[in-house]
């Protein structure tokens, strides 16, 4: 998402990312600045942890019915 302003006006913006910028959207949510290493490899961790989960085939559980 991006963000916009004129002073007057704001405006956004939603757009698809590759790999790279999932990587930097989430670095920057992470560490709450741009370009950190830190907050890179943090988000390309987490980032190749979900895809392994997913690729795996993995499912959510199924909620069990409250006992009586």
């Amino acid at each position: 998402m991006d963000k916009d302003s004129d002073g007057s006006v704001t405006t956004s913006s939603v757009r698809w990312l590759d790999d790279d910028g999932r990587a930097r959207a989430l670095a920057r949510m992470l560490a709450g600045m741009e370009d950190s290493m830190l907050g890179m490899a943090h988000a390309t961790e987490l980032l190749e942890k979900a895809q392994a989960t997913k690729d795996a085939g993995f499912k959510k559980p199924r909620k069990r019915a409250a006992k009586k």
